[in-house]
């Protein structure tokens, strides 16, 4: 598997730019985005499995595995793209509520979401994602535990419970 982002801190602030989420930031021990182009390259001539977990700060770890994920390139504004069943134990809240999948990435400078806002500048979200009016799921919010609202609802509501997150793909 192949480790594309995690977050153990709020060392590394994901409220970053177009460019720098394209190019990718950070350090792979602490806080780290691999960036889009590399993440479209992984995944554009076959289908990757996604897989996403969050740790709680008692220790469970919760997790779950798209069956089918990519990101289109640059000119298709890093689009997301997951199929197929899901499973495991954090919920489907990439695909339930404002489904993810079809989205394009937004960033604050660069809105691409499905709101009349533009959801990642706002002050309490600031971060890049796919966002549609704005999010059940969103796992580069301010790691401030005032800001980071909803990381993965219904789930995970707020970022004081959150020890690590990470996501990995596994190209097939």
């Amino acid at each position: 598997m192949i480790l594309i982002t995690t977050r153990v801190s709020g060392s590394v602030l994901f409220g970053r730019t177009w460019v720098d989420n394209k190019e990718g930031f950070g350090n792979v021990t602490d806080s780290y985005w691999i960036g889009h182009d590399v993440v479209h390259q992984l995944t554009k001539e076959r289908n990757s499995t996604l897989y996403i977990s969050i740790t709680l700060t008692n220790g469970t770890k919760l997790y779950i595995i798209y069956d089918r994920f990519s990101v289109e390139n640059e000119t298709n504004y890093y689009r997301l793209f997951l199929g197929g069943p899901a499973i495991g134990t954090l919920g489907d809240s990439m695909r339930s509520g404002h489904s993810l999948s079809g989205m394009y990435f937004s960033t604050p400078d660069r809105d691409n979401d499905g709101c009349s806002c533009n959801c990642a500048a706002h002050s309490n979200k600031r971060g890049g994602w796919w966002f549609n009016d704005c999010h059940h799921a969103f796992l580069n919010g301010k790691w401030s535990p005032e800001s980071w609202y909803n990381p993965w609802y219904p789930t995970v509501t707020d970022n004081k419970q959150i020890k690590e997150t990470l996501m990995m793909i596994k190209p097939h």
